[in-house]
């Protein structure tokens, strides 16, 4: 069985922290996969993103995988990307125009605050082509996305995976 770099398990909850030149401070962002469907050739997980900084955001979306690529229908950073083709190997190279991304590696050692990870693909993306920046990021294997940086012509990002857990019941309602 080929590594699964973006594992989709129900009633998982990643805790990232994000830092960007659009907003100061530090912001939590949680990645709820709260519900995963198997249908006819594909899979899909419905997420729910949580964004807190001096309030909180909230934006439901869905993660593909086909036998071809693991796709984002949003995101973080960016709006929704194909992430990487099925299977997964160095040297794959794919357009999402205008931008040019490729599978640099399949044995990168990153160590960030939820661990030390080993054998991690690293993705690299040249912003329309090079000419507005570049997004380096990471996925583990048996874990997901894990980190990455992002920096173009009008902003620069980083997104860090600082825990990896169950979602939280929701609170309890008071009583009156």
């Amino acid at each position: 069985m080929p590594t699964d770099y973006f594992p989709l398990k129900e009633n998982t909850r990643f805790e990232y922290k994000y830092k960007s030149t659009e907003f100061e401070g530090v912001a939590k962002i949680f990645i709820d996969i709260v519900k995963v469907a198997k249908k006819p050739g594909k899979t899909v997980a419905q997420v729910q993103m949580i964004f807190e900084l001096r309030d909180t955001h909230t934006d439901d979306y869905s993660i593909t995988r086909d036998a071809k690529w693991l796709t984002t229908a949003d995101g973080v950073i960016v709006g929704g990307r194909r992430e990487f083709p099925l299977p997964s190997k160095e040297g794959v190279t794919w357009k999402e125009s205008p931008d040019e991304n490729e599978i640099v590696s399949m044995s990168d050692k990153v160590s960030i605050k939820a661990g030390k990870f080993k054998n991690c693909m690293k993705v690299v993306t040249r912003l329309a082509g090079g000419d507005t920046g570049k997004s380096v990021r990471y996925y583990a294997p048996g874990v997901g996305y894990i980190l990455e940086e992002y920096t173009s012509e009008d902003k620069i990002c980083e997104l860090e995976l600082v825990a990896v857990g169950k979602i939280p019941p929701p609170p309890a309602k008071k009583k009156k």
